[in-house]
């Protein structure tokens, strides 16, 4: 199973460097593999390489230490038929900030396994409603709990080393957007056990040596308590002081539930995080308090050095911010859940180095998505990619709405990339001819699913291949290369294609073809060789 390990920030499979490029899953799609057994052709053949998909423990340890792994190895024997490489996601005790994959014997047993307790007013939180069911978040805190998880995480992750000799599971993620909702701070009374206990050691150093591992002025308010102060005594913003007091628990939770496994394997292990603060989520709380978010990033690395890195979820428009946030502190990113964003996967891939990227219900996609197509070029150009990426040779972009260019250097050149439909409506209405306006993108899903718009911005990748010879792909784009000493012009355009999932030269573009090396819609791929004169 060790045939995935991370080295340098980097994702190495069999021996090689691997780019991680698919999706995931639906949340209960895995509870039935005969449900997914008509999938897994059609996901085999729409351009990824690889799927992330849940195992319950609710569903593999029904009784109290009686494991049933069959749906552990439908999935892999799944996957492997499918030449697919897989992620398994372990929804333990906790998913989506809540407990609702616990087993029945563990949620109903309040004793031995307390439930957290939110403030007395708690606070707004997303998917609720006035009348809704009591949902169940047990206490991070408690260790039964955190006792229970690990030995069944540890059983899950040892059968997978003893059937998985082929090496089709590649990662593994521990527990799901973990947090606490509804409260900065657990009030149970394991938690306020905790809360009025001293801060501990690794949190001092942290203070102490990499203050901005922690959120600004809370590591000012752990180095000016006296020594062996609670977290309850700190003085300073109280909603950043609890939401640390909660990072700490839940890294702490997801270390003891990682770190006796390690002597198992050391496939790689990641933990994925709820947004937060983001808009009309400000406070902890209504994000999950004390996941893995960006400004938790250097305290979980801290407290929870058996993950190999942390992941942010995307759902937002801008995702730039939180993918360069996470692009940090040696933290390789990933993406394991994503709208079906083609653009954004090129700027993960091309921009920050990512070593993988996840769109989410991936078998909602249809035939011929935009983000699949995608997918296929990146695949296609991954041996170049990882290759070019140590030397500074890789660069990605997507232009938001807002803007007309971006540039980047490569050496003495500098590589303009400009909006595309945008720069030719105006230069044709320059001469009396104006465009209509263009017609919405279809749907990235199939009918039925929920729809996802297709990706309309300018977005791609150029790889520098050589002296004066670059790789692009994308679309929408336009590219002007200048030089500092010199003038630079297109001695030629060659069009590669996909075929059979590799590149072979096409035609050469010449002319004002030239203009749109890229198509304005869907994703093109060409090799450009510059003349000096």
């Amino acid at each position: 199973m060790d045939t995935a390990v991370i080295k340098n920030s980097s994702l190495i499979v069999d021996g090689r460097p691997f780019l991680a490029i698919g999706g995931e899953l639906h949340n209960s799609s895995s509870s039935d593999p005969a449900y997914l057994a008509a999938e897994w052709d059609r996901l085999g053949s729409v351009g990824i390489n690889t799927v992330l998909v849940s195992v319950a423990w609710a569903e593999v340890e029904r009784t109290e230490g009686d494991f049933d792994f069959r749906i552990v190895d439908e999935l892999v024997r799944q996957a492997r038929g499918a030449g697919l490489k897989l992620g398994v996601i372990w929804f333990g005790a906790f998913k989506n900030a809540l407990s609702t994959y616990a087993p029945t014997w563990v949620r109903a047993d309040t004793a031995r396994f307390p439930r957290a307790v939110l403030q007395d007013e708690p606070l707004p939180t997303p998917f609720s409603y006035a009348g809704s069911m009591a949902k169940p978040a047990l206490s991070v805190f408690s260790p039964e709990l955190v006792a229970a998880d690990a030995r069944a995480f540890a059983a899950f992750v040892g059968h997978l080393a003893a059937i998985d000799d082929a090496g089709t599971v590649i990662m593994v993620q521990v527990e799901n957007e973990i947090g606490l909702l509804g409260s900065a701070r657990d009030h149970s009374v394991p938690a306020l056990a905790a809360w009025n206990a001293a801060v501990p050691d690794v949190v001092t150093e942290l203070a102490r040596n990499d203050a901005d591992a922690l959120p600004a002025g809370v590591a000012e308010a752990v180095l000016a308590a006296p020594a062996g102060s609670a977290w309850s005594q700190l003085a300073g913003n109280a909603d950043d002081i609890q939401e640390t007091f909660m990072a700490w628990g839940f890294a702490s939770y997801v270390e003891r539930t990682a770190a006796p496994v390690r002597s198992v394997t050391r496939i790689p292990f990641f933990a994925n995080a709820w947004l937060g603060p983001q808009p009309g989520q400000d406070k902890p709380g209504q994000y999950p308090s004390g996941g893995p978010t960006a400004r938790m990033l250097g305290l979980w690395q801290a407290v929870a050095p058996s993950l190999d890195w942390l992941s942010p979820d995307i759902y937002i428009d801008d995702s730039r911010p939180v993918l360069e946030a996470y692009a940090r502190r040696g933290n390789p990113l990933f993406v394991p859940e994503s709208r079906f964003s083609a653009g954004d996967l090129f700027l993960a891939v091309g921009a920050l180095d990512a070593i993988g990227y996840c769109t989410f219900g991936l078998e909602d996609g249809r035939e011929g998505a935009l983000f699949f197509e995608a997918a296929r070029s990146l695949l296609a150009l991954a041996d170049r990619i990882l290759e070019q990426r140590p030397l500074g040779n890789v660069w990605g972009f997507a232009l938001g709405a807002q803007e007309e260019s971006a540039t980047h250097r490569f050496g003495d050149l500098t590589l303009t990339v400009r909006n595309g439909p945008g720069l030719f409506a105006r230069m044709l209405l320059d001469v009396g001819v104006q465009l209509p306006e263009p017609e919405p993108s279809p749907s990235e899903t199939r009918p039925g699913a929920i729809p996802s718009p297709g990706d309309d911005r300018p977005f791609g990748i150029v790889i520098h291949t050589g002296p004066d010879r670059f790789i692009v792909a994308g679309q929408a784009a336009l590219f002007d290369f200048a030089a500092d000493d010199t003038t630079v012009e297109i001695d030629e355009v060659r069009e590669l294609v996909l075929d059979g999932g590799e590149l072979r030269p096409a035609r050469f573009l010449n002319g004002d073809e030239r203009l749109a090396i890229v198509p304005q819609r869907g994703i093109g791929i060409a090799e450009v060789t510059l003349l000096r004169v």
